[in-house]
């Protein structure tokens, strides 16, 4: 059915139904997919009942601190060598085929970490207990107006870590300012069938946050890689430029995008 919220049903039941859905979906990549890819996909499904959860963080206090503990404990237990896929795959978006073998050989090498079998068994218990667990979430109270004050919530807090970020200009707050997005861009999702206005903010919200993540992702390459200077037979200044010239064009993307997104007229609902 996709990452929304039915807006045909009472926001208890939808808010449930979008929760069963993450479970399965994560539950059918640990069994099906090989284990990179089945990591990645855990968690990205848990980031998404992590959103769903804060879109009715106000109302539901205890059960957001109790869940999210859980799914976020279970992200982490599968992280592993998170960073170092992303260094890697950052360095073949920018590197021309062909060149900086050296470098190429290096980021592979620190990449490659085969998946904790222990840790895999552990995420698919967890995945099972939280999924049992969703039935029962105290949000039969709840109305769509919840929703909506959420939804308000999280755009103010994505405008808060865009104006910090800008002011610090540190990796820190960007890496903020990037999660703060990506719970605005969920919640988009989720209520955009509900509320047609807020549509035409998902492309961008997709655009601003990839740009976001890029950025970070040659931050950290680039500050793994700088004291690195003479191990790599010359490669690793044209990297270097060539990764600083890709961050100056997406700190422009960035700019430009949370522009239009967070300094000018706030979505209504």
């Amino acid at each position: 059915m996709g990452y929304k919220l039915d807006q045909k049903k009472p926001l208890p039941e939808a808010l449930r139904k979008v929760a069963h859905a993450e479970v399965a979906a994560a539950q059918a990549a640990l069994q099906e997919l090989p284990a990179e890819e089945a990591v990645h996909e855990v968690r990205k499904h848990c980031k998404k009942l992590r959103a769903l959860l804060r879109l009715v963080r106000n109302d539901t206090d205890s059960l957001y601190r109790y869940e999210n503990a859980h799914y976020r404990t279970l992200a982490n237990a599968l992280s592993g060598s998170r960073d170092a896929i992303s260094m890697r795959d950052i360095f073949l978006k920018i590197a021309p085929a062909g060149e900086f073998d050296e470098v190429r050989d290096f980021l592979d090498r620190r990449a490659y970490q085969h998946a904790d079998p222990d840790a895999i068994a552990e995420a698919g218990e967890m995945l099972q207990q939280g999924g049992a667990r969703i039935d029962d979430w105290p949000v039969d109270k709840l109305a769509w107006k919840h929703a909506r004050r959420g939804y308000r919530d999280y755009y103010q807090r994505a405008r808060k870590a865009m104006d910090q970020a800008f002011a610090e200009e540190s990796a820190a707050t960007f890496h903020d300012f990037r999660k703060r997005v990506k719970d605005h861009w969920y919640h988009t999702r989720l209520l955009e069938k509900k509320y047609k206005q807020l549509a035409p903010r998902r492309k961008p919200l997709t655009a601003l946050s990839r740009a976001l993540g890029d950025w970070r992702d040659l931050h950290l390459l680039c500050s793994l890689l700088a004291p690195r200077s003479g191990e790599f037979s010359g490669e690793l200044i044209p990297l270097l430029d060539l990764a600083n010239h890709r961050m100056g064009v997406l700190r422009r993307e960035i700019d430009a995008l949370a522009g239009e997104l967070f300094t000018g007229k706030k979505p209504t609902l």
